[in-house]
């Protein structure tokens, strides 16, 4: 819920520059209010001054600006097999980045403890040129509690209510808001990328496993995981670590499609192609084209984005997907449903982690507005 210094923030990302008079108009704070807002957020550095050119009578009409470099997040991914540090900046412009691979069979204690020095590495890059940092955004992989602070569940991972938020919070220094990765990265996509002109999408993640997050921006603004990979395809399949039967998950994710290209070395980014080219395919993307259709159905997304290693798949796979899945879901979804690639700068599990930082400490005006606004003046 964004109050009104968030609803301003919000406009000059989304639309800016804007003038006082038009984010009166769309914000519809009163012109008072408005004044007062931005004169805060013009003394702390958050937003600039530009009188309009082509104005020759009167005093030029001034556009207010979103300045981007004002802060910084940090943005912690934990993703299957990866973790990924970055910092990034009011717009989610890529910073500096640092990313390392590790087991996630390793325990917590260690995944938190890269996280952590990797995360101080990029923070004294930071302090070298005054920069200062909001707060921090986790993705992780499986479900959240309603805080979003906990990791109560994650299948892939054998996590259970790991409270990832207090534990950087203690080692960084920081405010730390988790979020499911794939449901992170729906909502980047919604706010940064391609998304923007969708009022609702659902990102569709393969790694390890099969994973994806939903985000709607439109009216009954909201975001949910979708656990597409556990939707039974083939009830009589083979047992899945969620304990059901037949999952999507066990027929398109890393180690089945391994299994069918027969090759244990074949980087990951190419299993996809691999995989069509065997005589197992058609039935593989049959099971696909099943489950993703009763989920375009049942959310009715707008737009479709492939990430992880969907974004390498082979163009192909993509034309396939758009002219197979629009038959299969209702016509009032057909006519504006769109299927893309991922479109977020960087890696991508770290613009989601970005984005639910800058959702949390900085567009709904909350916890980062609520000291005194000298406070968030820069450091210079």
């Amino acid at each position: 819920m964004r109050n009104g210094t968030g609803e301003i923030l919000t406009r000059l990302r989304d639309a800016g520059p804007l003038s006082r008079a038009e984010l009166a108009r769309q914000t519809r704070i009163s012109s008072a209010g408005v004044t007062k807002i931005t004169a805060q957020l013009h003394a702390a550095g958050l937003v600039g001054e530009y009188a309009l050119q082509g104005h020759s009578v009167g005093r030029p009409p001034v556009s207010l600006s979103l300045n981007p470099d004002a802060y910084r997040v940090l943005a912690i991914h934990l993703g299957a097999g990866q973790a990924q540090v970055a910092l990034f900046d009011l717009m989610l412009n890529g910073g500096p980045v640092r990313s390392a691979g590790f087991d996630l069979t390793d325990p917590i204690e260690s995944i938190i403890d890269v996280a952590v020095r990797l995360s101080n590495e990029v923070m004294q890059e930071a302090s070298s040129t005054n920069l200062k940092i909001l707060g921090v955004g986790v993705g992780v992989p499986g479900s959240v509690d309603d805080t979003k602070r906990i990791n109560i569940h994650s299948v892939l991972a054998g996590w259970k209510n790991v409270a990832f938020a207090q534990a950087f919070e203690s080692l960084l220094g920081l405010p730390v808001v988790i979020e499911h990765n794939a449901t992170a990265i729906a909502m980047a996509e919604a706010r940064y990328g391609d998304g923007r002109e969708a009022e609702s999408i659902l990102h569709l993640f393969l790694g390890q496993g099969l994973g994806a997050g939903f985000a709607q921006t439109g009216p009954g603004e909201r975001c949910s995981p979708v656990e597409i990979g556990h939707v039974a395809v083939n009830p009589g399949g083979p047992s899945c670590r969620c304990g059901g039967h037949g999952c999507l998950e066990r027929y398109f994710s890393e180690q089945p499609l391994r299994q069918v290209v027969g090759d244990t070395d074949i980087a990951r980014p190419d299993l996809v192609a691999a995989a069509m080219r065997t005589d197992d395919w058609p039935t593989i993307y049959e099971y696909l084209l099943q489950a993703l259709s009763t989920t375009v159905t049942l959310l009715g997304p707008e737009r479709v984005v492939l990430g992880g290693d969907l974004n390498t798949a082979p163009d192909a796979f993509l034309n396939d997907l758009r002219r197979d899945l629009a038959p299969r879901v209702m016509p009032q979804q057909r006519e504006r449903l769109k299927i893309g690639r991922t479109s977020l700068p960087g890696p991508a599990g770290a613009s989601g982690a970005a984005c639910v930082a800058l959702e949390s400490f900085f567009y709904s005006g909350g916890p980062a507005f609520a000291q005194p606004m000298s406070q968030l003046a820069p450091q210079t």
